[in-house]
């Protein structure tokens, strides 16, 4: 097997063979109590963030579902239960269950809904953490809609204005269908989300300034200090998209933060951010929106605009003639194409907490390929 040219990045790393991955995380999640059908979107969407290079949101976190899981602080037998049901806009409780299940039943759930009134909300309260946004977006784009997906998280960002955490990176993503595929856009509210400065650290690479808050209100390039003030709520702080002043925008990304804040939190009966992971429960909210392309037009007409207007972008004169003009998910989608030939590249630092999750719940070691960049 060999190394495909994005893969040569510092540090030790093995090449992991995508189902091979798959195959490791459902077993753990399995061993840890999951039910099966659980363990397999989960390590889907786990897998996924690896294949497309949002290696912060991949394996590297499976320990906390594994041990979430274990220690009864992560419900291993919920249901997603309709408990508000008005035709098109419906609510989920998760019953505190792994978010990956419950987000993919409200997906399933809005594209019904939308497939048969043109449009249709879902909303979860109740959950965990559920991966990555775009895995769910691009679920219902393959169905022929238009989806928006959002949740809250614990809180890390501190709103423009103040230098307390408040809100979590609460992400945005969109994602449509197109003539080729789909076009999602998955992004944090925040400048950076937490998972990329522990991926970060794992490389040995420094934090720019302009990303985090101390305690102390001042800026900090510190990675593992502010890694760990976020997970204890020390008061370290992200700052939101635009950073923390008007003049580049950081009253935009506030806001922006605080929109799917009050989709996620209190408009889904959840907990906002600054009070989940409170009490034994997550607490999270997620939401789901979709509208039908058959309920604007013809959609192979609608499908072919979007490749045209997309194409249209990528054919603009680069601002970089050594660079191209790339479109969300371009980099992703060729990402995910080499790695699925030619394996994941997981560095050694996680492949090594793999191995003792494997020990811990009593299941053999993810087999892998080392090699030395």
């Amino acid at each position: 097997m060999t190394s495909a040219p994005e893969q040569h990045h510092e540090g030790w790393r093995r090449l992991i063979d995508a189902a091979e991955l798959t195959r490791f995380t459902t077993e753990a999640l399995r061993a840890a109590g999951a039910r099966h059908d659980d363990a397999v979107v989960t390590a889907e969407v786990l897998v996924a963030a690896d294949l497309g290079g949002v290696d912060s949101h991949g394996v590297a976190r499976l320990r906390r579902y594994v041990e979430g899981l274990h220690g009864g602080d992560i419900n291993r037998n919920a249901v997603p239960e309709i408990i508000s049901d008005k035709g098109s806009v419906c609510v989920l409780d998760a019953h505190n269950g792994l978010g990956q299940p419950a987000l993919r039943t409200a997906v399933d759930l809005a594209v019904d809904r939308a497939s048969r009134i043109g449009t249709s909300a879902v909303m979860i309260r109740r959950s965990n953490h559920m991966g990555i946004a775009g895995w769910f977006a691009e679920r219902a784009a393959r169905a022929g809609m238009l989806a928006m997906v959002s949740t809250n998280a614990v809180p890390q960002v501190a709103p423009m204005g103040t230098n307390e955490p408040m809100f979590g990176t609460n992400p945005f993503c969109y994602a449509v269908p197109t003539a080729r595929g789909t076009l999602c856009f998955d992004g944090a509210t925040s400048t950076v989300s937490r998972g990329k400065l522990e991926q970060l650290d794992r490389l040995g690479k420094p934090m720019p300034t302009g990303w985090a808050l101390g305690p102390d209100g001042r800026p900090t390039t510190d990675i593992p200090e502010t890694v760990q003030g976020l997970i204890h709520r020390k008061g370290y702080a992200l700052l939101p998209l635009g950073g923390g002043d008007k003049d580049h925008g950081g009253h935009k990304g506030s806001a922006l933060a605080l929109f799917i804040e009050l989709l996620c939190g209190p408009l889904a009966g959840a907990q906002w951010s600054r009070h989940t992971y409170q009490g034994g429960e997550g607490g999270l909210g997620h939401f789901v929106f979709c509208i039908g392309l058959d309920a604007l037009g013809d959609p192979e007409v609608i499908r072919a605009g979007v490749d045209r207007l997309a194409q249209e972008v990528r054919d603009g004169t680069p601002a970089d003639p050594q660079d191209r003009v790339r479109l969300p998910g371009d980099r992703r989608g060729a990402l995910t194409a080499a790695r699925q030939a030619h394996g994941i590249p997981v560095l050694e630092s996680v492949v090594a907490d793999l191995d003792d999750i494997a020990a811990f719940v009593g299941i053999a070691p993810v087999r892998a390929l080392t090699y030395e960049t």
